[in-house]
């Protein structure tokens, strides 16, 4: 959005970032791969999820696909060695709040963390101290 005033002309800093509107953040909506988390020490987690390259994804209707294959590795972790049946995989949904919180919800069960961004990456910051780091996917 271009305004004149007087013989000056600037666009007006709105314009420049993407607004949220109907409780969704624009910024989020697309594929994330999953990088890593790091501590409240700002140590990063070497842990079995680490490194595999999940893809997490904020669609523009609210909802939040966690990757399967994630599900799949989570599931190994507390030895189930089964396929997984994608019907029995969770809905969730997603908004934002004030552009600083993320809340993911699941029915009754709602989990906010702050977020940010930093380029093309994605910031989550948990109470813990623990923050994850995901990448835009072009």
């Amino acid at each position: 959005m271009l305004k004149l005033i007087g013989t000056v002309t600037f666009i007006s800093l709105f314009s420049l970032y993407p607004v949220q509107t109907d409780d969704h953040d624009a910024r989020l909506i697309g594929k994330w791969k999953f990088l890593y988390t790091k501590d409240a020490g700002m140590n990063i987690l070497k842990d079995e999820f680490t490194g595999k390259g999940y893809i997490e994804t904020f669609t523009k209707n609210g909802q939040y696909l966690i990757d399967p294959k994630y599900l799949q590795d989570d599931m190994k972790r507390h030895g189930i060695n089964e396929p997984i049946d994608h019907s029995l995989i969770p809905t969730f949904t997603w908004k934002t709040i004030n552009n600083e919180i993320l809340e993911i919800s699941e029915g009754r069960d709602a989990r906010k963390c702050r977020y940010g961004f930093s380029g093309d990456t994605l910031l989550l910051g948990y109470p813990n101290g623990h923050v994850r780091y995901l990448l835009k996917r072009k």
